[in-house]
C-alpha cells in the first residue's frame, strides 16, 4: 500500500494542474488568514471601546452622586446614565465571517432608548463590499475545496478507460479497494493541506478566546467531512462508463447546483414564505404615536410648575411617558419582526437539508459564533435588559427621586453567555451521506471491468 501511495505522490507531482491548483488555493488560504486576522481584530477592538464607554460613563454619572448636590440637577440623572451591553465574541469570527460584519457586537442603553431603535446607529462596511462576501477559509472550505477535488478526480478512472491504462493500474492495486485508496489519499491532502496549515496558522496566532479549540474542532471536521462528500461524489460519477469530459461537466455541474443555484432559491422561498413586515411602516407609527402622546400629554397637564425643580420632574415624565407611548404602538410591529425572523429561521434549517454545502456553511457559521441565531440571541437578550433597566430607572422619574450612589451601584449590570454551537446532527449528516455514496461508488469500482 506505501508503494502505491509514494507512486501516487510522484505522478501527481508530474501534473502541472495540480501545482496550479496548490498556488491557487494557497493564495487563496493566506488572504483567508489575513481577512480573518483583521476581522478578529475589528470584533474585538469594538468591545475594547464599548468597555472604555462605560467605564467613562460610570465615572461621569458617579462624579454628579455627591452629598448636596442640587436637587433640580440630581432628578435629572437617570437620563444621564448610560449602561453598555457588550457580547463575547465570538470563538472563531476569523475561520468563518458570517453575520459578523453586518451585526453590531455592542450598543449603548439609556432611558430614552426603544427596542427598535437600540442597533440604528451601527456603522457597517462598505455595503457594495458586504453584498459580495469576503474570502475566509469558509469560503474556501465550501466553494474552493470542492472545485480543487473536482479537477483532481474527474478523470481519476474515466481517463484511465480511454487511454486503456485502467487494466495495469488494477493488477498493480491489488484489488479495486486499495488501489482507490492509494490515488484518493494524496489527492485529499492536496486539496486540504493549505486549507489545515491556514486553520492552525489562525489558531495559533488567535486570541485567547473562551471555546476557541473546541469551536475549531467542530469547523475543521465540518470541512473535511464535506470535502469528503464531494470526493465520494467524484468516485461515483467515475465508476460509469463515461469519458473524461463527460465526468468533468457532470462534476462542475453537481457543484453548482448545490453550491450556488439551491443556496440562492432557499435564501429567495425563506424570503417569500416570511416576508418581514416594512421598516417605513414602523417609523411611521412610531413618529404618529410621538406626536399623539405629546399632544395629549400636554392637554392633560396645562399647571406650569413653579420651582426649577418641579418644572424639571415635569419634564423629564413627559419624556418618559411620551417613550413607553411610542413603545406600546410599535410594539406589535417589533412582535410581528420577531416572528417573521423565527419563521424564516425553522424553514431556513429544514431546507438547508436540500444542500449539503449550505449544510456545511451553516454548521461552520454556527461552530464559528457568527451565525443569524447568535445574533439575534444577542440582540433579544439586550432587549430584555433594556426593560430591566428602564423599570429601575423609570422608577426614580416616576416617584421624583433623587438616585444615591448606592442606588447607582445597584443598577443590573449586562449579562450574556452565547452558547456554543455543536453542529453534531449537520456533521453526522454530512458523514452518513459520504459513507452512503462512497460506500455505492466502491461497490461499482469493485464490478467495473476495464
Amino acid at each position: 500500500m506505501g508503494r502505491l501511495i509514494r507512486l501516487e505522490w510522484l505522478m501527481l507531482a508530474r501534473e502541472r494542474l495540480a501545482w496550479v491548483l496548490l498556488g491557487f488555493l494557497a493564495l487563496a488560504c493566506v488572504l483567508a488568514v489575513f481577512n480573518g486576522r483583521a476581522l478578529m481584530s475589528q470584533q474585538l477592538e469594538g468591545r475594547a471601546i464599548a468597555a472604555q464607554g462605560d467605564a467613562g460613563a460610570r465615572e461621569r454619572v458617579q462624579g454628579t452622586l455627591v452629598e448636596g448636590s442640587d436637587p433640580a440637577l440630581a432628578i435629572l440623572i437617570p437620563f444621564w446614565i448610560r449602561m453598555h451591553a457588550v457580547a463575547p465574541p465570538a470563538p472563531l469570527v476569523d475561520f468563518s465571517a458570517g453575520r459578523a460584519p453586518f451585526e453590531p457586537g455592542a450598543t449603548t442603553i439609556t432611558l430614552r432608548s426603544r427596542e427598535d431603535t437600540l442597533f440604528e446607529s451601527t456603522v457597517v462596511d462598505n455595503p457594495e463590499l458586504l453584498a459580495r462576501g469576503s474570502l475566509d477559509l469558509g469560503f474556501v472550505a465550501i466553494v474552493l475545496v470542492p472545485l480543487a477535488l473536482i479537477s483532481l478526480g474527474y478523470g481519476l478512472f474515466s481517463a484511465d478507460r480511454e487511454r486503456g491504462s485502467a487494466r495495469l493500474l488494477l493488477a498493480q492495486g491489488g484489488s479495486p479497494v486499495r488501489l482507490l485508496f492509494a490515488r484518493s489519499l494524496p489527492r485529499l491532502l492536496f486539496a486540504l493541506g493549505p486549507l489545515l496549515v491556514a486553520a492552525a496558522v489562525l489558531l495559533a496566532a488567535g486570541p485567547e478566546v473562551d471555546g476557541r479549540t473546541a469551536a475549531a474542532g467542530w469547523w475543521l471536521l465540518t470541512a473535511v467531512m464535506l470535502a469528503l462528500l464531494w470526493w465520494a461524489v467524484v468516485l461515483l460519477v467515475n465508476s460509469f462508463r463515461v469519458g473524461a469530459e463527460t465526468a468533468a461537466l457532470v462534476l462542475v455541474s453537481l457543484w453548482a447546483v448545490f453550491t450556488l443555484v439551491l443556496p440562492a432559491a432557499i435564501t429567495a422561498a425563506v424570503q417569500v414564505a416570511y416576508p418581514p413586515p416594512s421598516r417605513f411602516e414602523q417609523i411611521a407609527t412610531a413618529r404618529a404615536a410621538e406626536v399623539a402622546s405629546t399632544t395629549a400629554y400636554e392637554d392633560a397637564h396645562p399647571e406650569m410648575a413653579s420651582a426649577q425643580f418641579e418644572r424639571r420632574l415635569a419634564s423629564i415624565r413627559k419624556t418618559l411617558a411620551i417613550g413607553r407611548s411610542v413603545e406600546q404602538a410599535t410594539a406589535p410591529i417589533n412582535r410581528r419582526f420577531d416572528q417573521q425572523l423565527d419563521g424564516q429561521q425553522h424553514v431556513a434549517r429544514w431546507l438547508a437539508w436540500l444542500s449539503p454545502p449550505l449544510l456545511a456553511a451553516d454548521a461552520m457559521t454556527a461552530t464559528a459564533g457568527t451565525d443569524v441565531r447568535r445574533s439575534l440571541a444577542f440582540r433579544r437578550s439586550v432587549s430584555s435588559y433594556l426593560l430591566e433597566v428602564k423599570e429601575v430607572l423609570g422608577g426614580f422619574v416616576e416617584r421624583g427621586e433623587v438616585m444615591t450612589r448606592t442606588d447607582y451601584e445597584a443598577l443590573p449590570t449586562y449579562q450574556w453567555q452565547a452558547q456554543p454551537g455543536r453542529p453534531a446532527g449537520r456533521v453526522a449528516a454530512l458523514g452518513i451521506l459520504t459513507l452512503v455514496i462512497g460506500g455505492f461508488a466502491v461497490a461499482r469500482l469493485r464490478r467495473a471491468k476495464p
